[in-house]
């Protein structure tokens, strides 16, 4: 065999490692590191770079990360979609020890969904003094009802208000507060604001751009700007 031949060989083994390996296994490691922070049903995450080798170095073009059913801190999410353009990210923390850490990304964008019955859920976890919580989502306002059971007295609370978020955490603001039989009881404490996702334990900074809410389901926009 020629040395022609020798280095076209080479050079192809070199080609093929590079732009399409590379990138599938670095989005295999990324999609296994962000299992732990973020456990779904499915993910489906994708890493690209040109030339294919600065992954190794920590260079990305891009990231788009796609999850389904996914659980954060116990909220579940029905999708979240992560985008990460021109980012540097730590290799050797992900290798290592199965973790993403973002150096330093020019543009992150991250849209959630969220439903009534993950909600719901979710609040009947949280708050425990409330009893199976039901949530309404309206184009304007969110609807919680719930009894609050305290032995020989049984309360009915409602509660409708928004959600609102900044660049640390997502949460529940109470705008009205409706209870019957209280007893003399004050329930605006456990109502007046209720945390659903800490930001700051996702592995890249992002703050809370705009929340849509439409008939049944609630679209949140993050990005670093």
């Amino acid at each position: 065999m020629s040395k022609k031949v020798l280095f076209i060989s080479f050079f192809a083994a070199l080609l093929v490692f590079s732009e399409i390996i590379t990138p599938l296994v670095v989005s295999f490691w990324l999609d296994s590191a962000l299992s732990k922070v973020m456990p779904a049903r499915q993910h489906n995450v994708s890493a690209r770079s040109l030339p294919g080798i600065s992954l190794w170095m920590g260079r990305f073009d891009g990231v788009k990360a796609v999850s389904e059913d996914a659980s954060i801190d116990g909220l579940k999410i029905q999708e979240a979609r992560v985008t990460l353009d021109d980012a540097r990210i730590n290799m050797g923390t992900l290798v290592r020890s199965n973790r993403v850490t973002v150096q330093d990304v020019r543009n992150l964008e991250i849209v959630m969904k969220l439903n009534e019955k993950d909600l719901a859920e979710y609040l009947g976890a949280k708050v425990k003094e409330v009893k199976n919580p039901s949530v309404k989502i309206l184009a304007d306002k969110i609807q919680i009802h719930g009894d609050v059971d305290l032995g020989i007295l049984k309360i009915s609370v409602s509660t409708e208000g928004q959600i609102v978020g900044d660049a640390q955490s997502i949460r529940f603001r109470s705008e009205r507060l409706e209870v019957k039989n209280t007893g003399g009881i004050n329930f605006n404490s456990l109502f007046s604001e209720i945390p659903l996702l800490d930001l700051r334990t996702l592995p890249f900074k992002a703050g809370v751009r705009k929340i849509v809410m439409e008939p049944g389901l609630i679209t949140l926009y993050a990005d670093n700007h």
